[in-house]
């Protein structure tokens, strides 16, 4: 019996000392398992995702590495990395490829957390020893990064954002150690130019913009303005330059001078300036962080503004004696530097989506132990945490007799219709998790006085919702992309579709080419007149001719000759919004 006990005992130390020596491989592994089945199964987006494969397989199918067409139109938006990348999925995974481009943001991920942990959490204490944060704490705050919904959704999405971010928090921890000489400078003085270039080489501009902007605007403020050449000499530059040099020519080579062009003025100026996309307000940012952030928006938001207010006294910064609350870091000017100039950068430009300001989430995220470790934990900040963790926890309790049919509600009801999937118990039982994980997060909230465990419980149950939800993936799936919408398409049919978003790259699933009327349902009637689908008896001029119409369900209802050529007669499928129909003539 004794052996047994001191096995038990043996096994929990063990465990013990896994958690406090792999705290962050512990929230990986289990962020992984809760983001799998969605990564393995969900279909891709017709915004982007599909888009970027049809791009790569246009250019497998011509040769092309440098310069990318979309149905034989030039694509210079996007510098080539990731569509390389997309390429090399689609070559050795062909249609399974999606998990696979889904780790290339899951990883790159994973490594920022790693950084930034290792950056902040990490340190030296007054008496020169080094010191590192507690496991509970380094916990918290990787899923607190994790689950800010933005930089959540970046982790899932297939696009480069993540992979940008990673190489610019890359050339930014250079260049802090370079600034306060850890590692070798020379090797660093050849890495933080090429994290630059590469961050330039997967997004664009702003890539190239972010570091040298912060690095400068951290300087000035330091009073170190003449050591800018230091960091960002004739070397940094050189390379950047020899590197884009090298890029460039390839690209003219491939694409000519108009693709150039395209690629140098059009997609840079012309999106800075005066975009002809995604164009909003100057204080769209402003807004847009809020959510971006969200659940931890006031807590993050709050210590950003902390950050410069003055505190008198001392804070015990966790480690060590008391530190004077008035004197910043370098390492917090750093990041509110790198926070401030990203954030008025992009302010400035003309296009502006949320999702561009996932380069500053993990240095307004880690800003936090920062200031909380030299200002102390206040009373605000409780606050700042609660009121999202009631709102959650109140939205789960309130959700469940609404989708369980329990309670109906008349403004629910056409949502629930519409989107019948929610109503599974595989989403009930995840808003109860979401429910009882931010109850738990108030408990310890208010029993404890600090934030570790709340924002784990929090960050939790974000988590613990998608792996539940995440069960009714394949309901999710026609809502999401046209995988199965293709897969009503009979073999050698035409594909003509009115209404759709960017269903030119269908061809992904189809092989074929689709004709598209857009929003032009004049245009299209008059196509389905002139082929006689309207007619009573089809003509027989093309004998065996197959033509399928895929539509909007919902634009049906807005336009009466519509549905009433999609539903008279014939077979029709319904796959989430989509109403298909395939037309054969005799």
């Amino acid at each position: 019996m004794q052996k047994t006990d001191n096995s038990r005992g043996n096994s929990g130390t063990r465990t013990g000392d896994f958690l406090s020596s792999h705290p962050l491989t512990v929230v990986f592994a289990f962020v992984f398992i809760c983001l799998f089945q969605v990564m393995a199964g969900r279909d891709f987006t017709t915004s982007n995702e599909l888009r970027y494969i049809s791009i790569a397989d246009e250019a497998l199918r011509d040769g092309h590495f440098f310069a990318f067409y979309n149905h034989g139109l030039e694509y210079a938006d996007k510098p080539p990395l990731y569509l390389w990348i997309t390429m090399l999925c689609r070559v050795i995974f062909g249609d399974g490829c999606g998990f696979f481009l889904s780790l290339f943001s899951l990883v790159p991920a994973f490594v920022i957390v790693w950084i930034m942990d290792k950056w902040v959490m990490h340190g030296t204490s007054s008496d020169g020893k080094v010191r590192a944060a507690a496991p509970t704490d380094r916990m918290s705050m990787a899923m607190m990064l994790l689950t800010c919904i933005m930089f959540l959704g970046t982790m899932v999405v297939m696009r480069m954002d993540m992979l940008m971010c990673m190489f610019i928090v890359l050339a930014l921890y250079t260049f802090y150690r370079m600034y306060t000489g850890e590692g070798d400078r020379k090797k660093q003085s050849f890495l933080l130019p090429v994290y630059i270039f590469l961050a330039l080489f997967t997004k664009g501009p702003v890539g190239l913009l972010v570091p040298p902007l912060s690095i400068a605007v951290f300087l000035l403020w330091k009073d170190k303005g003449r050591g800018i050449g230091k960091y960002l000499g004739w070397k940094t530059w050189g390379i950047i330059a020899a590197l884009c040099a090298v890029w460039f020519t390839c690209v003219w080579a491939e694409g000519g001078t108009s693709y150039l062009n395209n690629l140098l003025f059009k997609q840079t100026a012309g999106r800075a300036v005066n975009a002809f996309t995604h164009d909003e307000p100057f204080w769209f940012y402003l807004m847009a962080i809020f959510y971006c952030i969200a659940p931890y928006c006031f807590l993050l938001i709050g210590a950003f503004i902390a950050s410069f207010v003055k505190h008198g006294g001392t804070a015990d910064g966790g480690d060590g004696p008391a530190q004077d609350a008035t004197q910043r870091s370098a390492l917090e000017m750093l990041f509110i530097s790198v926070i401030a100039s990203t954030f008025v950068m992009l302010s400035c430009f003309s296009s502006k989506l949320s999702i561009y300001l996932v380069p500053i989430f993990p240095f307004i995220v880690y800003l936090f132990p920062v200031v909380a470790g030299r200002c102390g934990w206040k009373r605000w900040m409780k606050w700042a945490l609660a009121v999202p963790a009631g709102i959650l926890a109140i939205t789960g309790i309130a959700a469940i007799p609404v989708l369980g049919r329990l309670v109906h509600i008349p403004a629910a009801e056409g949502l629930l219709l519409e989107y019948p999937f929610v109503m599974s118990r595989a989403v009930l039982f995840a808003t109860g998790i979401l429910a009882a994980g931010n109850i738990l997060a108030l408990y310890f909230l208010f029993k404890r006085d600090s934030w570790q465990l709340p924002v784990f419980c929090m960050g939790t149950s974000i988590m613990l919702l998608i792996f539940s939800a995440s069960a009714e993936i394949d309901k999710i799936n026609p809502y999401i992309g046209f995988k199965d919408v293709c897969a009503e398409v009979p073999e050698n049919s035409e594909v003509v579709t009115v209404f759709l978003h960017r269903p030119e790259n269908m061809d992904v699933f189809l092989h074929r080419e689709i004709t598209d009327y857009g929003k032009d349902l004049d245009a299209f009637l008059s196509f389905a007149d002139s082929t006689c689908l309207t007619a009573a008896k089809l003509s027989d001029t093309e004998p065996g001719r197959k033509v399928t119409v895929i539509t909007y369900t919902g634009r049906m209802e807005k336009h009466p000759e519509l549905k009433s050529l999609m539903l008279d007669g014939g077979t029709v499928a319904f796959t989430g919004p989509f109403c298909v129909k395939t037309f054969t003539q005799p």
